[in-house]
């Protein structure tokens, strides 16, 4: 643990704890390519995870990533954001419960592939297909709540809604239902 001395025999620790782990998410996403007039919507999925140190009690700085895709067309094509980011939240402990509501600031990449014409399974040139990759900014709101199993070990299920930032990224964007388990120390 980092401390800082305040006075010769009394120590406050900088550090009060961490929490990290991975958590599965989907969602319902709404997508817009405009330079393609395509617009599409449907459910996401993907899988990431966090670290976060404890600076008080009640207040948590750390980063986390995920990745998140959703298929289109019926025929392999699919839209796949990749993001990470500084997170802050605040939390509470109420028992066994810990609500938390929190941000992130980051960035990422979205990637879309879409073919209009042709057929995934065949070792055919594809016609009408598209392809882009393009870096945005990110702002991430969310709200959660832990169920602490013990001290060590926490369920926590958490809702967001990313806001991506970015000149033609064209994020598929809606919210997003995480499940996952936290080991907290």
């Amino acid at each position: 643990m980092i401390s800082t001395s305040l006075s010769g025999q009394e120590k406050k620790k900088l550090i009060k704890g961490y929490d990290g782990g991975m958590m599965v998410h989907t969602g319902y996403v709404f997508s817009n390519v405009e330079p393609l007039s395509f617009s599409s919507e449907g459910p996401t999925f993907g899988i990431g995870g966090l670290v976060k140190l404890r600076f008080s009690d009640h207040f948590r700085n750390g980063f986390e990533g995920y990745i998140s895709t959703m298929g289109q067309l019926d025929n392999g094509s699919y839209s796949k954001v990749f993001w990470s980011g500084s997170t802050m939240d605040f939390f509470w402990e109420l028992g066994k419960w810990m609500p938390y509501v929190g941000l992130t600031t980051g960035g990422g990449t979205v990637t879309h592939y879409l073919m209009f014409e042709g057929d995934k399974n065949d070792w055919v040139s594809e016609p009408v297909s598209y392809f882009n990759k393009k870096p945005f900014f990110a702002i991430d709101p969310y709200l959660g709540c832990d169920y602490c199993i013990s001290d060590a070990m926490h369920l926590t299920m958490r809702l967001d809604y990313m806001f991506a930032l970015g000149k033609e990224a064209y994020v598929p964007a809606g919210p997003r239902l995480y499940f996952g388990f936290i080991f907290s120390h």
